[in-house]
């Protein structure tokens, strides 16, 4: 979408709604959620109780494995850098053990969730050798026939991995790829510390394995990294077009020094600061839907040969930790520390971060379950309100009030007066009906979004 300058001052409107609201890949944040209950034993008998409610929903397997060799400097997802694969052998008998109880888990509830969609993520979920990466395999068959799922993903670092190892992947029934290339200038490369040559892609990506993974190359891209400016990141996005992979996740970098010192190592006076930021963006925004991509939700861009595509178009969509997704499924299981899980209408649920507790509840025979949230019916409302406008940039009201039977402008009247402030900026439009971010707002629709987030505006 192009920053329509002629639309007021984008500099000032930068600088005036400057802020770092939530990605909402859940709602409410993690650092609201309830924990309602005393015990693990009665949020193992609620997760029972909250599959059985959705026996006739779709389901995603999400397993996270988060070791890696090495520290990217700008990642905030949780990591262990090793180089010591019995740590990772380590890890990994437990994560069977957590696969082992799940399993018992739907045996004693006499129902296996309908899964449809499967995703390894990380880390580096590409660190296991192959011979304790088909034990994985042969413990996730046991909820799914492996071959015949919607989606079955997995991160692919391109610096640890060649062609014979993708085709090893698509042997085992896995049909989409995301690479993490993050960035193609050199000189930006070192300075995050994920030094990763063009050639490394072209290594990876030749005509067979395009062939295996027909509609299956996902892309990661950050934006807002140090040393980008408008002339390379220009060129990074040409070489994306260029490899033309089917879906692109465009993240804007997220500095979150307390929680990931490892940052600091960054040179601070070579980030971008907001403005560049958003116009690093609206670059890479401009090339990318002049060159068959649209645009899919605040930070994803699908191929219009991508089933996703349709989806878009159909308002099928669903965003969540793993981005823009198929609309496939409801609801996500999670495995292996710190991955988050989802039970529709009901329930968030984290693992532990930490692999001493990890092994101490998973020895115990109990969920390794840390933080969680029991969901109030004002929360599925608000959710579901946050979701339509960072993913589509739009609000059916009246689908909103038909589906949980309520006067949308008076149950949100306090919202509504908020936002105006925007519709002043000629960011979005509001009437009785509908709520349509335009303009220089779809750069916003986070912060937008967060106006109708009762968590922020009462804590």
């Amino acid at each position: 979408m192009e920053i329509n300058k002629n639309n007021g001052d984008f500099n000032k409107i930068i600088k005036k709604y400057q802020s770092n609201p939530f990605m909402y890949v859940e709602y409410p944040h993690k650092r609201f959620w309830n924990k309602k209950f005393e015990n693990l034993d009665d949020t193992k008998e609620y997760f029972k109780e909250s599959i059985i409610k959705n026996k006739d929903k779709k389901f995603l397997f999400y397993v996270h494995i988060p070791h890696c060799h090495t520290q990217c400097l700008y990642c905030t997802c949780h990591v262990e850098i090793t180089k010591d694969y019995s740590r990772v052998k380590r890890f990994l008998d437990y994560l069977y053990k957590e696969l082992d109880m799940l399993n018992s888990i739907f045996d004693e509830i006499k129902f296996k969730p309908n899964f449809t969609d499967f995703h390894l993520g990380g880390g580096s979920p590409t660190y296991p050798k192959i011979e304790d990466f088909d034990i994985l395999i042969d413990k996730l068959s046991k909820f799914a026939d492996l071959r015949s799922l919607n989606e079955f993903s997995i991160e692919i670092d391109p610096r640890r991995v060649k062609e014979d190892k993708i085709e090893y992947y698509h042997s085992k029934g896995i049909n989409r790829i995301s690479l993490g290339v993050q960035e193609f200038d050199p000189e930006v490369q070192k300075m995050i510390n994920r030094v990763q040559p063009d050639k490394l892609i072209e290594r990876i990506l030749t005509p067979k394995i395009r062939k295996l993974f027909k509609h299956g190359i996902n892309f990661d891209i950050i934006c807002g990294l140090p040393g980008q400016n408008l002339k390379n990141f220009e060129q990074t996005v040409k070489k994306i077009i260029d490899f033309h992979p089917d879906r692109i996740c465009l993240n804007y970098m997220h500095l979150s020094t307390k929680f990931h010192p490892h940052q600091l190592k960054m040179p601070k006076d070579k980030i971008p600061d907001e403005n560049l930021r958003k116009e690093l963006f609206s670059l890479a925004s401009n090339l990318l839907e002049n060159n068959h991509y649209a645009r899919a939700g605040y930070d994803h861009f699908v191929s219009k040969d991508d089933k996703l595509y349709d989806e878009l178009k159909d308002n099928k969509l669903k965003w969540n930790r793993l981005g823009i997704v198929t609309g496939n499924y409801e609801n996500i299981i999670g495995a292996g520390v710190s991955s988050v899980g989802k039970i529709e209408g009901d329930f968030y649920y984290q693992n532990t971060f930490e692999n001493d507790e990890y092994e101490k509840l998973l020895s115990q025979n109990k969920l390794p379950i840390s933080n969680y949230h029991v969901m109030s019916n004002e929360d599925k409302i608000r959710e579901e309100i946050i979701q339509s406008l960072r993913t589509y940039f739009y609000l059916d009201i009246k689908l909103i009030e038909k589906k949980f039977n309520l006067n949308f402008h008076d149950h949100f009247k306090n919202e509504v007066e908020k936002i105006k402030i925007y519709e002043k900026e000629k960011m979005l439009v509001i009437s009785s009906d509908e709520i349509e971010i335009i303009n220089n707002g779809a750069q916003f629709a986070n912060l937008i979004a967060s106006e109708f987030d009762t968590y922020i505006s009462g804590s």
